[in-house]
């Protein structure tokens, strides 16, 4: 199962993870230039990533002796890949997965989550090679641990944002899962495969996983202590934001308004309606930053609406017709 896209609406460019994704693809294409194979297999290549790969026997090294000439490999070797295939699926799960954590997280501390990620997952790897009695000289490379992190994070914070999944069984079609069963589903795969290694850091994947899922339940209970606070917020121009979109369909009994407000807390709805304009406000988990929009209604409704719905980004209202 291959996914496509996710269907959950941000409200912010993600700056860091297309950076991330291209810093990814450009040092391949240097990996590539340097070891002339873009299957990576050579010597050449091997002798690239002992140089800038993680190395457990070089950070036991490092460990023993109080230096960073192991540590530092952690983070240059998220950047480096052993093959096409191997970069094109990692960038695939962080297309699809990471912009929607940075936008919930901001810019910077998207980055500092993703490296710390990137460094748990490969700290777990090291203390699975010692625990097995492995080989300490075979470098792992690849940013699975840093995206795995985007992964565990994802699941916490939108499990029940759409997957739409590219699924080959017998035939080829695409199917919509919920993001807490398509992403728990993953981290079972490589619990079942991890005994098994076969040339992949697993331990890896599910270190920076429950990173993940870690560092989003700190950020839930975060929001929570604040929105528990009953100091008044006050927003500048810069923190108000319009609805994405604002669509309205009007029937013979009902009316019903759509508004596209992503990454809002349901509490925080406020809904009024004055001489026949509809006046709609949000605030996002976060605190951050607030919503605002309007619409003209063109008919008569009762003030106090219908029902009150808010799934996936979408605000969605439905007033009863006077």
């Amino acid at each position: 199962m291959f996914p496509l896209y996710d269907e959950n609406p941000r409200s912010s460019r993600p700056y860091i993870n297309y950076s991330l994704i291209a810093v990814n693809f450009i040092v391949f294409i240097w990996e590539v230039i340097v070891t002339r194979s873009i299957f990576l297999n050579n010597i050449s290549s091997m002798r690239l990533m002992l140089e800038y790969g993680f190395v457990p026997a070089r950070f036991l090294a490092s460990i023993q002796e109080g230096s960073l000439d192991g540590i530092l490999p952690i983070f240059s070797s998220m950047f480096m890949h052993g093959g096409i295939f191997h970069i094109l699926g990692n960038m695939l799960f962080l297309w699809v997965f990471g912009d929607n954590i940075e936008d919930r997280f901001g810019h910077l501390k998207y980055l500092l989550a993703y490296l710390m990620f990137g460094f748990i997952a490969a700290v777990s790897h090291f203390v699975w090679i010692i625990a097995t009695n492995d080989n300490l000289m075979i470098p792992a490379v690849g940013a699975s641990g840093a995206v795995s992190g985007v992964l565990g994070a994802y699941m916490m914070i939108f499990p029940k944002a759409k997957i739409v999944t590219l699924v080959f069984f017998f035939f080829v079609t695409t199917v919509r899962i919920p993001a807490f069963t398509y992403l728990f589903m993953w981290f079972i795969y490589q619990v079942i495969l991890a005994p098994f290694g076969g040339g992949v850091a697993y331990l890896a994947h599910i270190g920076g996983f429950v990173g993940g899922i870690a560092l989003a339940a700190l950020y839930k209970s975060l929001i929570n202590i604040k929105i528990r606070q009953p100091t008044k917020m006050y927003y500048s121009e810069a923190q108000i934001l319009k609805p994405l979109r604002l669509e309205g369909i009007i029937t013979s009994n009902y009316v019903e308004i759509l508004a596209y407000m992503p990454g809002i807390d349901f509490k925080s709805i406020k809904v009024n309606v004055v001489d026949d304009i509809l006046y709609i406000e949000g605030v996002t988990e976060d605190r951050a930053k607030k919503y605002e929009g309007r619409a003209l209604l063109r008919v008569k409704v009762y003030e106090i609406p219908e029902s009150i719905d808010y799934l996936n980004g979408v605000l969605k209202i439905k007033f009863k017709r006077i």
